[in-house]
């Protein structure tokens, strides 16, 4: 039943949403890859699950799993300022937890306007580098005193690459690379930098009619540069769900959300790197989502029994929303096993 819910929101692609959807499900009935739509349409090459695409902010799982690791051999700490490790680049009150629960207060600015096409366009094979990214944020008054709301904002990610950077004295990518992706065997899932390019085969992306598959990944730096391939994040996804990565203790910290109002209206949602949403009937879904010109990407586990949610949408247009309509209806499928009610 499942399966066939999830099949049933995924639909006919291509269409006004999206030119194509590609969904691993994973319970206890076993594991399927459902597609619609083509990985080209020049070519109508289909979809299958060893096709790369760009993962934007489900990057920062990724990080997290790093910089928590670090904490694990007492190499940082979380409670720590920042500007122990890094003086003068946050404030005083910005602490490590702060970074990855998204409660330091930098403000969700930046001079490289995400949500706008045409600025996108006009600079998608520029390079940027971490101070650029970071740069408004730091430029302005902390949004709230740390710790004291919630809001989601890239800045945060960014100066924990940079943390990396400073604890491991190498680049966030190599330490993510060893300390991530080489134990687990994820051989199609890397951080290219400023590389604009896709391996083959790969799945290509779209904003309003333009063909955006070539950008250069540091218009989103280590808050969202990653590409990688369902087959991969589910294997990834398996691994944060048995324990695989960090010792009960320090993963424990990527589902303690803070109990703080959200900047934007509500409770607070975010844990290290994981995202929380309880769906209608109760159930609780863990995950992240991506968005990046072209490329709608997501990971979600939870439920009794529990399932494994990877997904990819190339939306038709970039959009503001991490969470559109589709995909709330495929979290409603995917762990309610219904395909009628889109997420509250």
């Amino acid at each position: 039943m499942t399966s066939d819910a999830v099949r049933h929101v995924i639909g006919h692609r291509p269409d006004a949403e999206a030119s194509a959807v590609l969904v691993r499900l994973t319970g206890p009935d076993g594991t399927s890859t459902i597609g619609s739509g083509t990985a080209d349409p020049d070519t109508g090459a289909p979809l299958h699950a060893g096709q790369h695409f760009r993962i934007g902010g489900v990057t920062k799982t990724f990080l997290a799993v790093t910089l928590l690791s670090l904490v694990a051999e007492g190499r940082l700490h979380l409670d720590e300022p920042v500007v122990r490790r890094l003086p003068g680049l946050l404030p005083g009150s910005v602490t490590v937890r702060s970074l990855l629960d998204h409660t330091s207060g930098l403000v969700d600015e930046s001079d490289v306007r995400y949500n706008d096409t045409a600025w996108f366009l006009r600079h998608r094979f520029d390079t940027f580098t971490p101070d650029q990214l970071l740069a408004r944020a730091r430029s302005r008054p902390l949004a709230f005193p740390t710790g004291t709301r919630q809001q989601i904002t890239r800045a945060n990610y960014v100066a924990i690459g940079m943390l990396v950077e400073h604890v491991e004295g190498r680049s966030y990518a190599e330490a993510t690379r060893d300390r991530v992706l080489r134990p687990l065997g994820l051989d199609h899932t890397w951080l290219p930098g400023a590389d604009p390019a896709l391996p083959a085969p790969f799945v290509r992306g779209y904003d309003e009619g333009v063909d955006v598959t070539r950008h250069s990944p540091s218009l989103h730096g280590a808050a969202g540069e990653m590409v990688s391939t369902v087959a991969d994040l589910d294997r990834f996804l398996h691994a944060l769900t048995t324990g695989e990565l960090l010792p009960p203790g320090i993963a424990r910290e990527m589902y303690r959300v803070p109990d703080v109002p959200y900047a934007k209206g509500g409770r607070a949602f975010c844990g290290a790197g994981l995202d929380s949403v309880t769906l209608p009937g109760g159930v609780t879904v863990w995950g992240m989502a991506g968005i990046v010109h072209g490329y709608l990407a997501g990971i979600a586990f939870g439920g009794v029994p529990e399932r494994r949610l990877v997904y990819l949408i190339c939306p038709t247009r970039r959009g503001g929303l991490r969470a559109p309509p589709i995909v709330e209806r495929l979290l409603h499928s995917a762990f309610s096993g219904r395909a009628s009610s889109p997420v509250s």
